[in-house]
């Protein structure tokens, strides 16, 4: 099981220019301080930044929409990854950019499903097949405080776009089917995807046989092609007159039609020369003083006769030029009709070779040797395809059942029941010690239980399902163990008797050797033995203080996201 922390978060408005960074201790954190300091968005946007929207996101948060950078590492591999609106960029463990995504389902869950072995795939609301968001990734270790107090696996929003995910996703991350499961069915259905399609090829092939059998069923395929040898010797000869003869007669046309648009261009520019040559006789003669002054230098020059007369000749010469390259225009298509001619009797070349081919022995024609041939030839491509596709089915349903089998084997009962009985064992334990003594057994049996309770007894049985998931999930599954992060247990309207019980409850039932980061309004004397984020300024997580710093470390990774969006763009 791979296992995740997070190491520090930084979190930088331009609009306000301000900023905040935090550290995150690998054990524990505590994020203090009143209400209306940023505690809950702080934390909401550690997990927004890796692409798990979480339920709720305070208005004003999310007008501001600020770019946030989480360094993280798995198995103690460091990356990291920058928020920017709807762009979600990772880094590798030198800041290098590796890989940038506009889209969290399409590219971002597929990406962090890779990096992070969750192999799980489960139908949306389509009926297509996908990869979960990261939303299902963090899912089990968020409880927010909006959503998470009155109702277990809520803390994201999104969840609805897959068809009735919750058992499937809670047991995939409590083990009772994990990757190998998911690998072995995700299997499964692509030979099963691929039987279908071998079913329909193998349709196709049937069909155009019967066709071809129908078509060619009142001809012998096996006439004796010695009858004919004479004729189809004739045949190759004219055959092979016949391309010599069309290839020249192409080979000339070609140079003939180049040649005419090459003499056309001619035309058009020496047309175009005259008409130009016109108009400056035009201009010189009448337009013109007999003194020109120069606009640049001040100078005068003649208008002479001489310089008109030039004018005059050039007009004369492109008349002449005209007239050669109509001339020209004439004999070349003169030619092209003469090749045209000639090509044309090659089709007297054509109807040879159809009396040659309409050449009877008996009831049979030539054309009946060479088509039937050629339908034969057909005829064995596609049995020999058929028996391929025939093969491959058998194989691949041969396949399917191997895994199918397995995959049966992979959910068994008495594997299902080990890891519901430690479930429960843990949550009964944790039930008694968070004095939560009314709750029917019923409520929370399975892994699956939606706890329902009333008044402040629902936040303690939470907690105490919570816990019991997080030792399920860390003793079982196969998937990947991420930070656990609890926002204001404090719910309910609780005691100061019982709001000291759950606090001592998760300070003292962690799973080892995992990371928790907490939000809490109060300490009320409790020492959790870690560092604490202290949130003073009211309705601003953001400092003006920390704008430059915080902008300076973000800055590399955004230029790099700039850079990538500029070669995308």
């Amino acid at each position: 099981m791979k296992k995740i922390l997070f190491k520090e978060v930084l979190i930088c408005s331009h609009s306000e220019q301000k900023a905040k960074k935090v550290k995150l201790d690998p054990t524990r954190t505590l994020i203090y301080g009143s209400n209306d300091v940023g505690k809950s968005s702080l934390i909401k946007t550690i997990l927004h930044t890796f692409g798990a929207r979480p339920a709720k996101i305070n208005e004003n948060w999310k007008e501001l929409n600020p770019l946030s950078l989480v360094k993280f590492s798995i198995d103690n591999v460091d990356y990291a990854i920058f928020k920017d609106d709807k762009t979600f960029s990772i880094f590798d463990e030198n800041g290098d950019l590796i890989k940038v995504c506009s889209s969290v389902t399409n590219e971002l869950g597929p990406f962090f499903a890779s990096l992070m072995n969750f192999n799980i795939q489960l139908p949306d609301n389509n009926n297509q097949i996908i990869t979960p968001p990261p939303a299902f990734i963090f899912l089990p270790f968020y409880i927010d405080q909006d959503e998470s107090w009155s109702a277990n696996w809520a803390g994201f929003s999104g969840i609805g776009q897959l068809k009735k995910p919750r058992e499937a996703i809670i047991y995939y991350h409590t083990g009772i089917r994990g990757n190998e499961y998911y690998d072995t069915k995700n299997k499964s259905v692509k030979y099963k995807e691929e039987y279908d399609a071998l079913t329909a090829e193998q349709k196709v092939i049937k069909n155009l046989l019967a066709n071809l059998k129908e078509e060619t069923s009142t001809v012998d395929f096996n006439i004796n092609v010695e009858l004919f040898k004479e004729e189809i010797e004739l045949l190759l000869v004219e055959c092979d007159n016949l391309k010599k003869i069309e290839e020249a007669h192409k080979e000339k046309l070609i140079d003939l039609y180049n040649h005419i648009i090459i003499l056309e261009a001619q035309h058009k520019i020496t047309e175009n020369a005259l008409n130009e040559s016109a108009k400056d006789y035009a201009f010189a003669t009448d337009k013109l003083a007999d003194k020109v002054e120069c606009p640049t230098c001040g100078a005068e020059y003649e208008n002479s006769f001489s310089e008109r007369f030039e004018i005059a000749l050039d007009r004369s010469r492109c008349d002449e030029l005209l007239l050669e390259i109509n001339g020209q225009l004439l004999e070349t298509k003169s030619k092209i009709e003469k090749e045209n001619s000639l090509l044309n009797k090659t089709i007297e070349q054509i109807a040879k070779i159809e009396i040659i081919l309409q050449k009877k022995r008996g009831k049979i024609q030539l054309r009946d040797v060479i088509e039937n041939a050629g339908a034969n030839q057909v005829h064995e491509i596609f049995k020999q395809n058929l028996s391929k596709v025939n093969a491959d089915l058998f194989e691949n349903k041969k396949n399917q059942l191997e895994l199918e089998e397995k995959w049966k084997s992979l959910e068994n009962k008495d594997r299902k029941n080990e890891i519901e009985s430690f479930y429960l064992k843990k949550i009964e334990n944790n039930l008694s010690l968070l004095e939560v003594s009314a709750l029917k057994q019923k409520a929370y049996r399975g892994v699956v239980s939606k706890i329902n309770d009333t008044g402040s007894s629902l936040p303690r049985a939470l907690t105490a399902y919570y816990f019991a998931i997080f030792e399920t999930i860390k003793k079982y599954s196969t998937a990947v163990f991420c930070p656990l992060v609890i926002d204001s247990p404090n719910q309910q309207a609780q005691d100061k008797g019982h709001i000291n019980l759950i606090y001592e409850f998760i300070k003292e039932n962690q799973p080892a050797d995992t990371q928790l980061i907490l939000g809490i309004e109060d300490l009320y004397g409790i020492d959790f033995k870690c560092p604490i984020v202290e949130l003073t300024q009211k309705y601003s997580l953001l400092s003006k203080d920390d704008y430059g710093e915080v902008f300076s470390e973000m800055r590399p990774y955004y230029l790099q996201v700039i850079q990538q969006r500029g070669m995308l763009f």
